[in-house]
């Protein structure tokens, strides 16, 4: 199983959907999309996620199933420089954040003072439980909430574990299915922090994933019958490179150079 996580085109928040350059990125993306083998879509209920995915779904005569819970990671905390109301809860200051080093920690960024100072675990919690229900209607039930380890049907033999397969030029498949999730940078990151071990802050304030571009974690097992989803790869934009389509700066502090 492969999930693929794809962020919105250039956002025109005022108008919950895309810009102009946004509509370009989409365009090149749908091109993408149509080339892939995709079992499910899922998007979030934010017109600028639809409007990402909805060429692409026209073409392919498909439709997406509308999640909530992956709406961008909304939690409104108080800003320790400020102390004014902000509406994301990652977008700390950089002395801020490393001075708290409680962000750090998969196990104790909900106990941070600025994560307290708004509704972040129960955010969190919803997230994090619509995407394990959402796992387990194909048959992969996460072992524990701090253990990103899920259980499955089996497709490796005693036998085959125990062998090294980890330098073999092709590896024994799972099971085929390709989910795409078209959603934000937030939330995104809090999926695969929880199915990492990675504090979500770590990766919110130290990755960047620019719109429109595709992320992709592979479900290994390693025992019979047991995954783990790796990250094989990230902020992949080679759609818009390959189109002559410049990287969006947004939600970056800076400019984006392609390389």
């Amino acid at each position: 199983m492969k999930l693929i996580f794809i962020r919105h085109g250039d956002p025109d928040y005022n108008n919950n959907t895309v810009t102009e350059k946004g509509k370009r990125e989409v365009e090149l993306l749908t091109k993408r999309v149509c080339n892939w083998k995709v079992s499910d879509f899922y998007v979030s209920p934010y017109g600028r996620a639809k409007d990402t995915i909805q060429g692409a779904l026209d073409k392919m005569n498909r439709t997406a199933e509308t999640l909530d819970w992956l709406r961008e990671f909304d939690a409104p905390v108080i800003d320790p420089v400020t102390k004014n109301k902000k509406s994301v809860p990652w977008d700390i200051m950089p002395r801020s954040f490393f001075k708290d080093k409680k962000l750090f920690s998969p196990d104790s960024w909900l106990k941070s003072k600025i994560m307290k100072s708004g509704p972040v675990e129960s955010r969190f919690n919803e997230i994090t439980r619509g995407f394990d229900e959402l796992m387990a209607s194909y048959d992969y039930n996460r072992i524990a909430p701090d253990v990103p380890v899920y259980n499955c049907l089996p497709h490796l033999t005693q036998e085959e574990a125990l062998e090294d397969h980890h330098l073999d030029a092709v590896q024994k498949n799972l099971d085929e299915k390709n989910l795409v999730f078209t959603c934000h940078l937030g939330v995104m990151m809090v999926i695969i922090g929880y199915l990492t071990g990675i504090s979500p802050t770590v990766l919110q304030q130290g990755f960047f994933v620019a719109p429109t571009s595709v992320t992709v974690l592979g479900a290994e097992e390693r025992v019979p019958g047991e995954v783990i989803f790796r990250v094989q790869s990230m902020g992949d934009v080679r759609h818009l490179i390959e189109g002559g389509e410049i990287t969006s700066a947004s939600g970056f502090y800076g400019n984006v150079e392609q390389f």
